[in-house]
């Protein structure tokens, strides 16, 4: 279990956030403070997407350069 974790783990935490995210917005209310965690929800969403694209490309480097 620990290897998939370790391998995974920037997959993993993306779906958290993502599925934070979609419940968040399923469940809106047009007031400041929701208006604010969905931004901020959403640039965390964003960030992570980020960070799992730049850790994908380190492991097919590292896979390609064995």
């Amino acid at each position: 279990m620990k290897p998939f974790i370790n391998n995974y783990s920037h997959w993993i935490m993306l779906v958290i956030v993502g599925f934070s995210l979609f419940t968040m917005i399923l469940d809106f209310e047009a007031s400041m403070l929701g208006i604010a965690a969905v931004v901020m929800c959403g640039i965390g969403f964003l960030s992570l997407g980020f960070v799992t694209i730049i850790v994908e490309k380190n492991k097919r480097k590292q896979k390609h350069h064995q």
